[in-house]
């Protein structure tokens, strides 16, 4: 488990970082407050201590930042502060934050908190999965994925942030159907979701939006940086062989569309899902097999 610490005080270093790493926790240090939001979507950690005594306007401004973003904001956050910063802690518990620690680090303590905030995060995991997934595959279903979408774009407009969609969707699909049945198409589907699953980010959302049509949404995601994923998990797709009962399948292969906010005007999120459909349709009908960007 991947614990970021986001402190310049070389205590926390050196205390709280060794208890969490005697426990069998990773452990990543930030020592510049402006690298947080970068560092958190970079390295997606699963707790994250961050210090207001130092700052506390600045990294209650990142607090906000990290708790409004729907990518980041399940993530549990704790402060670092004192008993004496009644209203600081305040303004972060108003903004999301779970809980706090602070100084001296009391072993027992800290490994408490952190314990039964992850228990609370994991239960809630659980019933949110029975709630938002794909029946066959696993991954997020259509009306979660719509719903998160919507969030992910009011957050990147409001923070001049770019975010892409790719919609795709397997090539001649219906052969696999017809030529080795539908059981082995719904093989293809689960074994498509794990071999997606295991090429994206942790922040990325991938949903199967229909049949054999899947839909990935990146926030905080340029076009190019979104075509060079999609080319990735292109080859990643088209070098995988798919077996059904031990009979291989070749020649599985995907076509994607995709779509960035950052290059449209006035985006919703009808009108993104619908530009990145277009970029498919352009693949499709230049070969297949093959990434497309959307353009004007």
């Amino acid at each position: 488990m991947k614990v970021l610490i986001a402190d310049t005080s070389a205590d926390t270093k050196n205390v709280l970082g060794q208890i969490l790493q005697n426990q069998g926790y990773e452990c990543c240090f930030i020592e510049s407050n402006d690298d947080i939001i970068e560092k958190v979507y970079h390295e997606f950690p699963d707790v994250v201590f961050l210090n207001i005594q130092l700052e506390a306007s600045h990294n209650l401004r990142i607090l906000e930042k990290l708790k409004s973003a729907p990518s980041t904001r399940e993530i549990p956050v704790i402060l670092i502060g004192t008993n004496r910063m009644r209203k600081t802690l305040t303004r972060g518990y108003q903004l999301g934050s779970y809980d706090y620690i602070s100084l001296p680090y009391f072993k027992e303590e800290v490994l408490a908190r952190l314990r039964n905030i992850i228990y609370i995060r994991n239960k809630t995991k659980e019933l949110e999965y029975m709630m938002d997934r794909d029946y066959l595959t696993g991954l997020y279903n259509r009306n979660f994925f719509m719903a998160r979408l919507i969030e992910e774009l009011s957050w990147s407009m409001s923070y001049n942030e770019p975010l892409s969609l790719m919609m795709l969707d397997i090539d001649f699909f219906k052969n696999i159907n017809d030529t080795y049945g539908h059981r082995c198409g719904d093989q293809v589907l689960e074994n498509l979701a794990d071999v997606m699953l295991s090429t994206m980010r942790r922040e990325d959302i991938l949903g199967r939006f229909g049949g054999e049509e899947f839909i990935v949404l990146m926030s905080n995601t340029s076009g190019d940086a979104a075509a060079e994923f999609g080319e990735t998990l292109r080859k990643a797709i088209q070098d995988k062989t798919f077996d059904c009962d031990g009979t291989d399948i070749p020649g599985i292969t995907i076509s994607a569309g995709i779509a960035t906010f950052s290059s449209i005007s006035d985006p919703s999120p009808d009108m993104l899902i619908g530009h990145a459909d277009c970029a498919l349709y352009e693949a499709k009908k230049s070969g297949r097999n093959r990434i497309c960007a959307y353009k004007e």
